[in-house]
């Protein structure tokens, strides 16, 4: 079984949370810190959301700047979230010379999201995502040497990628991420037996990974992601997705979440990747 890649969605900092939990970054500075230390604890890749202007544009040079801070100090890989954002503002993050990114998320199927802040209460995240803004997408990210991280919430996302694959438009080896757990419309059962459906009906020879969320909570995550393990998939998790340790506690930081999960892993026998495994394993080039 290949060694488990761990992937730190470390988000982006959220002020507001911080009192309740104190493993959200609250600065740009401690998202840095944040992602570097998620990598000493095991992390070969890390996630997360760049600045925006005060019309919620995405500044590219911001999310550059990161990206140059976390490689200073760590040979970590780097994914560019924000999936729901308009591609012609993600442009542009394709073209940041040394400060691009290994990896950006691209979602399969539209945004349809639940979601809850202190300061509006309830409210839904509406985007669309159509299949020739993802042929897009294809194309873009392999001119640019940004290998796609495609994001699959639930079984119709599979129909656009096989739609994706019959074009041409993708290269193995394919890097799935397959969430659970997510209010909304685009939501599906947090539990082992979704697991075992979803992966039933992916390539064989595909690296996927395991993104458990929302509706899941901290121990639910565990458990789906300790099975995903045994099942030779890969992991995602991090305060962007949970910032609970356990139920009622919040995690103390990003490196303590991911800790855990590679104590797991190693309790099982499977060893943890290191950037350079990831590399391998998900047809990056090698580390200049």
């Amino acid at each position: 079984m290949e060694k488990l890649i761990i992937y730190a969605a470390v988000g982006y900092p959220r002020k507001t949370e911080n009192p309740h939990f104190p493993a959200v970054p609250q600065t740009w500075e401690g998202l840095v810190d944040s992602a570097v230390r998620a990598a000493e604890a095991g992390a070969s890749i890390v996630h997360f959301h760049g600045p925006h202007d005060d019309k919620h544009r995405i500044i590219p040079e911001g999310w550059g700047k990161l990206v140059e801070e976390i490689r200073k100090r760590s040979d970590v890989l780097i994914d560019f979230g924000q999936a729901g954002a308009p591609l012609d503002q993600r442009k542009p993050l394709l073209e940041l010379g040394a400060n691009k990114p290994d990896f950006m998320a691209v979602s399969l199927t539209n945004h349809d999201y639940r979601r809850h802040s202190p300061e509006r209460g309830a409210f839904d995240v509406y985007y669309q995502h159509p299949r020739d803004e993802l042929e897009e997408y294809a194309r873009c990210l392999k001119a640019a040497g940004v290998k796609p991280a495609w994001e699959i919430w639930h079984l119709g996302g599979m129909w656009n990628f096989e739609y994706l694959e019959k074009l041409g438009l993708v290269e193995k080896p394919y890097w799935l991420n397959i969430f659970f757990g997510t209010p909304g419309g685009v939501w599906s059962p947090p539990t082992v037996e979704e697991i075992s459906h979803r992966i039933a009906n992916l390539p064989a020879d595909a690296p996927f990974m395991l993104a458990p969320r929302g509706t899941a909570g901290p121990m639910g995550q565990t458990r789906m992601l300790t099975f995903g393990i045994i099942k030779g998939g890969h992991v995602r998790l991090g305060t962007q997705d949970m910032a609970w340790y356990t139920d009622g506690v919040p995690a103390e930081s990003n490196a303590q979440i991911v800790g855990r999960i590679a104590r797991i892993s190693r309790e099982l026998g499977r060893e943890v990747a290191t950037p350079d495994d990831a590399r391998r394993i998900l047809g990056l080039p090698p580390r200049k």
